[in-house]
């Protein structure tokens, strides 16, 4: 485990310590940057598996005769943002289970990527 989480029976001494170094400038960069990597896992998880979906899209958009296909992206655009919308809540929930809430270390990028 690269995060530390406060305990639940921890001293006031401890909490103090606990939330000045979660509060730091490092913290917030490392969750910031945690979030991040979070987003582009889940994204590029799920371009994986619906890349031909977006390829067609890219082709519709490019082709010449695209004003005669434009009705095509009426579908496609609402179905793109109900995808980005699963794949960024279960971002979102990943990083509420494994970085708030904890003082990430060394290590915590490959932690995210690999081991959950």
């Amino acid at each position: 485990m690269v995060s530390k989480s406060l305990r639940e029976d921890a001293s006031e001494l401890e909490k103090a310590v606990f939330w000045s170094v979660y509060h730091s400038r490092k913290q917030r960069f490392n969750r910031l940057v945690a979030m991040i990597v979070l987003i582009i896992k889940y994204i590029s998880c799920g371009l994986i598996l619906v890349w031909p979906f977006y390829l067609l899209f890219l082709l519709l958009i490019l082709s010449p005769v695209s004003a005669e296909y434009i009705w095509y992206t009426a579908f496609f655009i609402p179905g793109v943002l109900f995808w980005l919308r699963i794949y960024l809540k279960s971002a979102f929930k990943e990083y509420q289970r494994v970085v708030k809430n904890h003082v990430l270390n060394k290590g915590f990028i490959r932690e995210l990527l690999f081991d959950s």
